[in-house]
């Protein structure tokens, strides 16, 4: 007879126990998107906003008087503007492109820059140079009308 009441108590146990919440669990915490709205405001008078995309070359044209030389590389003669850093120089000259590339490949053979690569483009030339200390120089020509755009890399 103590068999019965020991299986029913067991089975009574077992439910209590399926029933109960020993096993605290924890909650999950799910972070939430939050958006924010900026509003913006909006020109009526739409007059004065641009109406052309600025030319990158143009962009690039200076204003000051050309140097005859720029970190030892000269300077084509008869420059119209020229402005630079220590790491660029930009002038202008009215000469065609093949003109600028004649005169840059004879002057800096003469300073013992050797001709790497040139790049052809519609209105446009590359040249790149090195020399024995392994520096490079990049002479980027660019046609603009009946000028020249001459932006010198070092």
């Amino acid at each position: 007879m103590k068999k019965p009441i020991a299986a029913s108590l067991f089975l009574l146990i077992l439910f209590l126990t399926a029933c109960s919440n020993f096993i605290q669990t924890t909650p999950n915490i799910v972070p939430t998107l939050t958006l924010t709205i900026v509003p913006m405001l909006i020109p009526t008078n739409t007059s004065q906003l641009p109406t052309e995309t600025p030319d990158a070359v143009t962009a690039l044209i200076p204003e000051g008087q050309p140097a005859s030389e720029w970190n030892g590389i000269p300077i084509m003669p008869d420059a119209i503007a020229g402005e630079g850093d220590g790491e660029s120089y930009v002038f202008t000259i009215k000469a065609t492109p093949q003109q600028v590339q004649e005169y840059y490949q004879l002057e800096l053979g003469k300073l013992g820059w050797q001709p790497f690569a040139t790049g052809n483009g519609d209105s446009s030339l590359m040249l790149m140079f090195t020399n024995n200390a392994s520096a490079t120089l990049t002479v980027s020509i660019i046609a603009k009308g009946d000028e020249v755009l001459v932006l010198l890399v070092k």
